[in-house]
């Protein structure tokens, strides 16, 4: 990897990681007010990341070639399995950084997966808009 593809991978990380961040304190602001902190946020979007990270390598690397043998089933368990284990990372980590139970953190879960969501709808149709009218103007 050339140095130049390296900073722009870490440019795009910084750039995901401060929105995902930003998206998740306003979604913990809404449930939990004022126990949710920005930079909170930044460390369990850090956290997660990292730990997702770990866990996929740990899976790709020793659990999937274990549970593959076993067919449909195990492709099931190689997919389900660290899905549920990061909900519960991600759960865990909302309860405690945003001082909030169990249904807090699910909802902060839910309105961030909401959020996110309505967001990325609407840079789609400002993109697919400036699309259509670049293609309007330069045939």
């Amino acid at each position: 990897m050339q140095l130049v593809e390296l900073i722009v991978e870490v440019i795009i990380f910084l750039i995901i990681w401060l929105f995902g961040s930003l998206i998740l304190w306003l979604a913990g602001k809404v449930v939990s007010g004022y126990n949710a902190k920005f930079t909170d946020a930044l460390i369990i979007s850090l956290l997660g990341a990292l730990i997702t990270r770990g866990l996929n390598w740990v899976m790709v690397t020793f659990v999937t070639p274990l549970l593959l043998p076993l067919g449909f089933i195990g492709f099931i368990i190689a997919i389900l399995a660290p899905l549920i284990i990061v909900l519960i990372i991600y759960i865990v980590l909302i309860m405690h950084f945003f001082d909030t139970g169990f249904l807090g953190a699910l909802a902060v879960g839910i309105l961030y997966v909401i959020f996110m969501f309505i967001i990325l709808i609407i840079l789609g149709l400002i993109i697919g808009i400036l699309i259509l009218l670049l293609l309007t103007i330069f045939p």
